[in-house]
């Protein structure tokens, strides 16, 4: 069985919108949805593979950008509460925390 072309780029869009305002439990949720369309999706119509293909490097992008924000920050972190180190580089930031596992 096939899916509805639409119901994969439905998918992935709501990914890229929960991408853009992220929460743990927002992406979470496009997560199934995305795992379905993928799995069931047919080579029917290749404009429409092409579409998603293009909706899904746009969703890699922000992931990609995301990513660098992330590792600017735990830089700028680091300097500011490790100071720098005899390179000239951000000191690492300690990991220190605790794991809670709910469920």
């Amino acid at each position: 069985m096939r899916s509805n072309p639409n119901t994969a780029h439905e998918s992935v869009a709501a990914l890229r919108d929960a991408l853009l305002a992220p929460t743990p439990e927002s992406i979470e949720a496009c997560l199934p949805g995305l795992v379905q369309a993928a799995a069931s999706i047919g080579t029917d119509d290749p404009s429409s593979l092409h579409a998603l293909k293009n909706e899904l490097r746009i969703v890699r992008d922000l992931i990609e950008h995301g990513e660098k924000l992330n590792r600017g920050l735990a830089r700028l972190l680091g300097a500011k509460m490790a100071g720098y180190t005899a390179t000239g580089d951000a000191g690492p930031l300690a990991a220190t925390g605790t794991i809670s596992i709910t469920g």
